[in-house]
This record gives structure tokens, C-alpha cells and sequence, in this order.
């Protein structure tokens, strides 16, 4: 090997240190609760069932309509407002309503509230994230831990610049499992590289050394894909950008331009703004040659005085849900803005396919499976980094 090579090896051996042992606590944190926010919905149903789950005593009982429901929440909770409504209805789940304090009212207590779609009885409220409130919480700050360590902003920041490292790390890693080029060597350069992805454990150094690298490659695509769609999540605004220079990109709803006064009564009321809404998505429909195949949610902004609506069409790729959507004047119904999935923008369409894969939204539970078991890799590849450094330290100090 040249002097040259050698001299960039060790250079990045140097970054793959730095980069593994500066990422590693964040790492195992995502990784882990990674790993069980792939089944959120159904640990949260299984911690709160008396909240998530109903039982109806008659199975052909018509749920109640999804904004007669919200009348009722609205009813209830009268310093509150419940500025969007969960149109997908499944048998045997409530309804979730998420509240925020009218102008000039305090804080509220609760902000999430669970309703029964049949008899719309309130099954139950807490205050979302809030780990305060124990094992209620359990999920809702397992995920903030996830996307901002529970830190708010400036969490998320940080993790959106954890992922930018963590991406480069992995491009670095990769090269660092590939065989240098040798003229003397007596094996093709596909069969010494072959090494690098199988496992030895005949001693335990092995076995770490072994899992940190056939580890790291195996799970590698999957890994780039996760640290990828982790800094457009967390950081939009630096990635965004970016993508644009190499492809075409929709307005997003940040760019959307802000009121300065909220309206907070638009003079369409929720049900006929639902109607003209649900008139204009069936004219694009038209329009665009796609299909609706179900509502999702319908919601109100006073801050830009639009209402959205989603629905899930033939342009989505997630297995539940939809994010087809369409923006309304909450005052004249006109129509504001439009945001497809796929086939418009190829920005979009790429990060519509790399934030499905990271949330595991796609693919079924093969790929739920899947992004577990990476969850748990990723965790384990960060421990192994470390207890690779700490041998190689201590054997430093003794020579």
C-alpha cells in the first residue's frame, strides 16, 4: 500500500473514531426507541386501553359522524378548541382529538382527549408527551425522546445534525471495510472483502470487532436510509434546499404565508368547509388522473387562515393513512394549495419514500420486522464502537 493510501486510511479511521464516539449516547437513544416506535400505536393501545380501545355492545352500530363528534368534544371542553378531526375511522378504536387553549385562555391541563366513535362518551384525556403523568405517557415521550431528546427545538436541531454526521460516518465506515488493493495478494479482492461480512465468534474481541463490521454492512443500506430521512425530518430547511438544486419540490406548508392576525372564526363553519373541500379534492382527482380512496383528517389553521384536508389516493404509498391534501381560504373556500405524495414533484416523491421507509409505514410487517431489528443494530453497532475504541486505548497505554 502507498504511503498516500495509508496516509487517507488513517485519516479516516480518525474521522470513524471521532464521529462513532461524538454519535454514539445520541445513537442508542434513537436506535432503541426507534426500534419500539414502530409499534406505537399498538404499545400505546396495549399500555391505555381503556382510552384507545372501545367495545360496543351492538357491532352494527353506525360510529357518529367525525365533526358531530368534534361539536360534542367542542361542547365539553368549552376553553378549548379542537382544531383538527380524525376522518379515518377504525372499529373498535376511538377517535383521538388534540386541544389547544383558546386566545387568551391558560394552559390547558390535558391537550389530547380520546373519544368513543359510537356513543361519543370521553373515555379519557392526558397531556401529551407529559412523562409526569407516568406510564400514560409512556409512548408519546418515547417519541419525543426520538425526534428531540425531549428538548423541544433545540432537540431537534441537534438531532438533525447528529443525523448530517451520522450519515457522513456511514459512507466512512463502509469505505473502511474495504479491502486495500495489493499486488502480491493471493486472493481476488471480492474474496478478502468477503471477510468483512461474516462473523467469527471463536473469542469474545472477535465476536465485537466481527458484529461492529458484517454488523455495520448487512444492516448498511438500511442505515444510510434511516440518517438520511432523519436530517430532512429534523432539519427541512437545511435539506430542502439541498434536494432542490437537483430536482423540483412543491410549496410546503412552512412557505405558506402567515396572517398577522390568527383568524380564529372563519366564516366557514367545519361542516360546510368539509363539503366544498371534499367537492374540490374530487375536481383534482379529475384533474390529476388519481383516485380517492378514503378520507384521513380535516383541520384548521388560524395562523394562515386555511383549512387542510387529507385523504389517502392512489399518489400515497403508506399502508395506512394518506397525505394527499389540498389547502382552502377558510373565508371564501377557494382553492390555496395542493401537496401530492408522488408523481409531481421528484423532491417529493423521494422524501415521501424515504420518511415512509423511516417510520416503517410501507412495506407491511416484514419491514416493521425489519426496521426493529435495525433499531436494535444501530444501538448495538454504537456499543461495540465504543468497547472497540476502549480495547484499542488500553492496548495503546500498554505498549
Amino acid at each position: 500500500m502507498s504511503r498516500r493510501k495509508a496516509s487517507l486510511r488513517g485519516w479516516l479511521v480518525l474521522a470513524h473514531r471521532i464521529a462513532g464516539l461524538s454519535l454514539a449516547a445520541f445513537l442508542v437513544v434513537a436506535g432503541l426507541t426507534g426500534s419500539l416506535l414502530v409499534w406505537n400505536s399498538d404499545l400505546d393501545a396495549a399500555i391505555n386501553p381503556q382510552w384507545l380501545r372501545t367495545t360496543s355492545a351492538d357491532p352494527s352500530t353506525r360510529p357518529i359522524d367525525a365533526l358531530a363528534l368534534r361539536d360534542m368534544v367542542q361542547a365539553q371542553y368549552p376553553h378549548a378548541l379542537a382544531l383538527r378531526v380524525p376522518l379515518a375511522q377504525e372499529p373498535g378504536h376511538a377517535l383521538v382529538f388534540l386541544l389547544r387553549p383558546r386566545p387568551g385562555k391558560a394552559p390547558l391541563e390535558n391537550d389530547e382527549v380520546f373519544v368513543d366513535p359510537t356513543s361519543g362518551k370521553i373515555l379519557g384525556e392526558r397531556r401529551w408527551g407529559d412523562i409526569t403523568q407516568t406510564w400514560r405517557n409512556l409512548m408519546p415521550f418515547l417519541y419525543q425522546l426520538h425526534y428531540s431528546l425531549a428538548l423541544g427545538a433545540v432537540g431537534t436541531w441537534l438531532l438533525g445534525l447528529v443525523s448530517l454526521l451520522w450519515m457522513v460516518d456511514s459512507v466512512i465506515g463502509f469505505c473502511l471495510t474495504l479491502p486495500a488493493s495489493a499486488k502480491n495478494a493471493k486472493r481476488p479482492w471480492l474474496g478478502r472483502w468477503a471477510r468483512a461480512w461474516k462473523l467469527d465468534m471463536q473469542s469474545r474481541w472477535r465476536a465485537t470487532f466481527d458484529l461492529h463490521r458484517a454488523g455495520g454492512l448487512w444492516l448498511w443500506p438500511l442505515l444510510f436510509v434511516l440518517a438520511w430521512s432523519s436530517f430532512a425530518l429534523n432539519l427541512p430547511q437545511w435539506h430542502d434546499p439541498m434536494l432542490r438544486a437537483f430536482s423540483a419540490q412543491q410549496p410546503s406548508t412552512a412557505e405558506l404565508p402567515r396572517r398577522k392576525t390568527p383568524l380564529w372564526q372563519p366564516a366557514l363553519g367545519w361542516q360546510a368547509a368539509h363539503a366544498q373541500a371534499h367537492s374540490l379534492m374530487q375536481q383534482l382527482a379529475q384533474q390529476q388522473k388519481f383516485q380517492v380512496l378514503a378520507e384521513s383528517s380535516f383541520a384548521y389553521d388560524p395562523r394562515v387562515g386555511l383549512y387542510r384536508y387529507d385523504v389517502r389516493s392512489s399518489l400515497d404509498i403508506k399502508d395506512e393513512g394518506g397525505s394527499t391534501r389540498l389547502f382552502m381560504d377558510g373565508d371564501s373556500g377557494a382553492l390555496v394549495a395542493t401537496w401530492f405524495p408522488t408523481g409531481t414533484a421528484g423532491a417529493d416523491t423521494l422524501i415521501t419514500w424515504i420518511s415512509n421507509l423511516h417510520m416503517a409505514s410501507v412495506g407491511g410487517l416484514a419491514y416493521k420486522l425489519l426496521i426493529t431489528v435495525t433499531g436494535a443494530g444501530v444501538a448495538m453497532l454504537s456499543v461495540t464502537g465504543v468497547l472497540i475504541w476502549l480495547r484499542k486505548r488500553a492496548a495503546r497505554k500498554k505498549s
